[in-house]
């Protein structure tokens, strides 16, 4: 386990990048230096002995200082996290750098050996179960990198040779399938490329969506006929590149739209709706009704870029877009009125009508906070106030086993707090949102702000 002042040493050094007023590089986005596994963990409450399973996250921790002039959230080396959940007990919690070249490189460790060429650009979006086997994904070119069950990269991966491309840090899984549904892109390739997974893990190109002006694609949704493609001003730039800076730049020349590509493939049918002026990252979810599809989102005014965050930006809220195939017309409606992002669902939903969501308190100005939970039917938005000074992150919703109505289940959050700079898991009963924890699982060490993660059940891995 690293110490205590290890820990206070690492976030001290990232204190110089304030006199660069980058924010991704201070308080708890600031790097943690070590990697960990500790096993006398402490608990409040009681975990709930159905979670059996790995509760995992991942988010960028640079492995050597960047210049902070240029340093942007989405560019740091992957770390992922990972607390071990058994009979209701807290086993084990284990963090550990994703293994790619640059990696390896700053850490003086052995380079993995490559399935094909590609670039060992950082892996740091999500952590998923594909195949019955955990991967660390990202978007725009680099490979998947698969995990074992101690969260030790172990490979670069192209699913056995039938990933070709890029591949996405958001796919999407069929819950009546188990197919995963993927929309990926990466520079200098004027298309899209849509993907399906099957449930052995196995990749196929159903589709290439023509894109000539390269835009970012970080997330997708499905419907019973459709794939949900967000066609956005966020394109690449290729000056930006050449620099080192986030490549990727807000482009107002460019027609944002949202289009519904058959699950067929057949580009040739794509249905395409001019969209509002706004960058979305994130789905909630989508569905059919009658002939209309509905499309949840989470809309920012434009992107987590350090420069813009001070320029008074309108904070990111949930929307809802209503894409009529008759007349070929979006319509808006917001949902809530609280500034969030991360959304999530009961994932037995996915691509269907749906009650239930649940998201992150966000603000523009990269503040995390409370927890909510979205009735979509009656309006109602109820929140977790984790405490004065605590933070969750993307809450993860994870259905009990016995479940009967959608919102039945438990919301697991890793949980920031500054007064002691330290993190905890949280865990919460979805029916009693506004309650007390089920449990509070106490780390011994901060977990930085990051982006995506999951519970993965033992049940649904290969080698558990």
């Amino acid at each position: 386990m690293a110490t205590e002042e290890k820990i206070k040493d690492r976030t001290a050094e990232t204190q110089s990048a304030k006199n660069s007023a980058n924010p991704f590089l201070v308080a708890n986005f600031a790097p943690v230096a070590d990697e960990n596994i500790i096993t006398d963990l402490a608990v409040t409450g009681t975990i709930p002995e159905e979670l059996t399973g790995r509760f995992l996250r991942i988010g960028p921790n640079p492995s050597s200082m960047p210049n902070p002039k240029q340093y942007h959230w989405f560019l740091g080396t992957g770390m992922v996290h990972g607390l071990r959940l058994k009979g209701g007990k807290a086993e084990w919690y284990r963090n550990n750098f994703v293994l790619t070249d640059n990696a390896a490189r700053d850490l003086k460790r052995k380079q993995l050996p490559y399935p094909r060429k590609t670039h060992g650009g950082s892996v740091n979006t999500n952590v998923l179960n594909i195949g019955g086997e955990l991967y660390a994904l990202v978007e725009a070119g680099a490979l998947p990198m698969k995990l074992d069950g101690d969260l030790q990269t172990t490979a670069y991966s192209d699913f056995n040779g039938t990933l070709t491309g890029a591949f996405s840090a958001h796919p999407r899984r069929d819950p009546l399938t188990g197919e995963l549904h993927v929309l990926a892109y990466q520079p200098g390739k004027k298309y899209i490329e849509y993907l399906v997974v099957d449930k052995s893990g196995m990749s196929r190109t159903a589709a290439q969506i023509s894109a000539p002006h390269q835009p970012m694609i970080h997330d997708t949704a499905i419907t019973t006929s459709f794939v949900v493609v967000l066609d956005l001003p966020m394109t690449f730039d290729l000056v930006t590149a050449v620099s080192g800076k986030f490549p990727y730049a807000w482009n107002r020349k460019q027609q944002p739209r949202i289009g519904l590509l058959p699950r067929s493939g057949d580009v040739g049918s794509m249905r395409w709706f001019e969209a509002p002026s706004c960058y979305v990252y994130h789905i909630m979810n989508a569905y059919e009704d009658g002939d209309k599809v509905i499309v949840d989102v989470v809309k920012n005014s434009t992107y987590f870029d350090a420069g813009v965050i001070r320029r008074g930006i309108t904070s990111p809220t949930l929307v809802r877009w209503v894409l009529d195939l008759r007349t070929g017309k979006l319509s808006e409606t917001q949902l809530a009125e609280q500034s969030i992002e991360f959304p999530r669902l009961n994932d037995s939903r996915v691509g269907q009508s749906y009650r239930y969501g649940y998201t992150a308190q966000f603000t523009a100005d990269l503040a995390f906070g409370s927890a909510y939970k979205h009735d979509l039917l009656s309006g109602e938005t109820f929140e977790h106030n984790f405490g004065a000074g605590r933070a969750t992150m993307e809450p993860v919703f994870v259905a009990k086993a016995n479940g009967k109505a959608e919102d039945d289940g438990w919301l697991l959050s890793y949980v920031y707090d500054q007064n002691t700079n330290r993190s905890d898991v949280v865990i919460l009963d979805t029916q009693d949102f506004e309650g007390e924890p089920v449990a509070t699982i106490h780390l011994p060490v901060r977990v930085p702000f990051g982006f995506h993660g999951n519970w993965v059940a033992d049940c649904d891995l290969n080698a558990p």
